[in-house]
């Protein structure tokens, strides 16, 4: 039985929010201006930015727990922000660790200058900075990075065995320090430059650092103290790319692009807390995601970044909301009623087009989709980016479309043009995504902060493993 969907536009004259370089045209989503100003009251009236402000603040979100949810802090300027002082004084640290690097200061054993970092840890510890370091790295890089994140010993084969061991840095980031991947590929690595003949207390100083929530790791790792740089419990994994997770871009891209990144998170904070509902790009954002997955019962999300500069930012986000939303249990122990949140996936859209658009287009389903792009090319190819963004506009509108009109299957979109992709706009829009994600836990009324699920995984693996060395 076909049903009429409106479109936004239909009803509500202007459909564009404009921040921060960024434009979301909501024109083409699946609703009425009275349901949307109907979603805007209700993001009032459950407190929404209150919710929001009280995590900032410092208020235990992590009910289950029972932690505080504090990543805004690792990127804000104010000395009101919690914990200012301990972040500010391990970014200091990690400026000046980087900065050493960078100028040639801190070298290898040998002598040799550090070319390399290799990025070992898994998960949040992986995804952001990987994501960051696609998107702003330069063509030629003085310094490069490598993300051992898989316990897969192609990887590892792939990654070490294109590096000299002399000139590499490794950056091992977990939060736990317990993580089994994480774990494993750090000694290999550690066997790899102990192959070298890097075993001495002081040489391996000189090629191993540390970022972890465990005050003693570095007694496990053999090393300074002064070799490992925090974590704290109130920092979730997915969320903690603008600290010492991040240290390795803060190497790879120099203090000045880092900071910019951190100033353009904090100002997407800033923009969510004081910005009217109904012009708030991550509140807006929210209500459509909770909108489309409850009303239109859209089970997916899909993110089509036109730049390839952006195509990571899909499993970063995949990780971000699935991992965050994910969840069948309320803070206070009850069944949530109802769907949470969205699968999420998706691929560099212009590629995506001649793979899964057919699915998208024809297939009988609904969708939810984020179409993405930046005006300005970052590449002098100026014919290359003009048919880019032209099918990127196209597929805007094509893919709201029914070759037999409106029936029960369809699909919402929303266009979000970057003026320019700057370590600033990285930043906002990384933010801005957070922000949608904890803003849409208070709209389901589940805690977006823990991950059971994961840790059960984590368990059996360690059953199943000892089983297998058994055998």
């Amino acid at each position: 039985m076909s049903e009429t969907i409106p479109f936004l536009s239909e009803s509500l004259s202007q459909c564009e929010l404009t921040a921060f370089g960024f434009t979301l045209d909501i024109a083409r989503q699946r609703l009425t201006s009275k349901q949307w100003n109907e979603l805007v009251d209700h993001a009032q009236k459950v407190g929404v930015i209150e919710k929001q402000t009280n995590m900032m603040h410092g208020a235990v979100v992590n009910k289950t727990e029972n932690r505080q949810a504090l990543h805004t802090s690792l990127r804000s300027k104010s000395p009101r922000a919690p914990y200012f002082d301990e972040v500010q004084s391990a970014l200091g640290r990690m400026k000046q660790f980087a900065k050493k690097v960078r100028n040639g200061q801190w070298r290898g054993a040998t002598g040799k200058r550090i070319t390399d970092v290799i990025n070992v840890g898994i998960g949040g510890s992986e995804m952001g900075p990987h994501a960051v370091y696609h998107a702003l790295r330069d063509v030629k890089q003085d310094i490069h990075l490598h993300f051992l994140s898989a316990v897969d010993g192609i990887l590892v084969d792939r990654i070490l065995n294109t590096l000299d061991p002399e000139s590499t840095l490794v950056v091992v980031s977990s939060k736990s320090f317990s993580t089994r991947e994480t774990m494993v590929n750090a000694q290999t690595v550690d066997q790899w430059l102990g192959n070298a003949g890097i075993t001495s207390f002081a040489d391996r100083a000189q090629h191993v650092v540390l970022v972890s929530a465990k005050t003693d790791a570095y007694k496990e790792m053999n090393l300074p103290e002064e070799n490992l740089y925090p974590i704290w419990s109130w920092v979730g994994g997915r969320f903690s790319v603008w600290g010492a997770v991040g240290l390795p871009l803060l190497i790879a891209l120099g203090d000045e692009k880092f900071q910019a990144f951190l100033d353009g998170a904090e100002e997407m904070d800033l923009h969510m807390l004081d910005t009217p509902l109904e012009n708030n790009l991550p509140v807006t954002l929210a209500l459509l995601s909770y909108w489309n997955a409850t009303h239109h019962h859209m089970q997916a999300h899909c993110l089509l970044p036109y730049d390839e500069r952006l195509r990571m930012m899909v499993a970063w986000l995949q990780q971000l909301g699935m991992e965050s939303l994910g969840k069948t249990y309320t803070p206070e122990g009850g069944i949530v009623q109802g769907p949470t949140g969205q699968g999420i996936w998706g691929g560099h859209g212009n590629e995506a087009q001649h793979s899964f658009y057919q699915w998208l287009r024809e297939g009988t389903g609904r969708t939810s989709i984020d179409i993405v792009w930046c005006d300005d090319p970052g590449h002098n190819h100026n014919h290359h980016h003009c048919v880019l963004t032209a099918n990127a506009r196209a597929q805007a509108r094509a893919l709201v479309t029914r070759e037999s009109g409106y029936s029960e299957y369809f699909n919402a979109v929303t266009a979000i043009r970057i003026s320019k992709l700057t370590p600033k706009t990285l930043g906002a829009m990384m933010s801005m995504y957070e922000h949608k994600t904890t803003i849409l836990a208070t709209l389901y009324g589940i805690n977006a902060f823990d991950q059971p699920g994961v840790e059960l995984g984590k368990r059996l693996c360690r059953q199943v493993e000892a089983q297998v060395l058994g055998e």
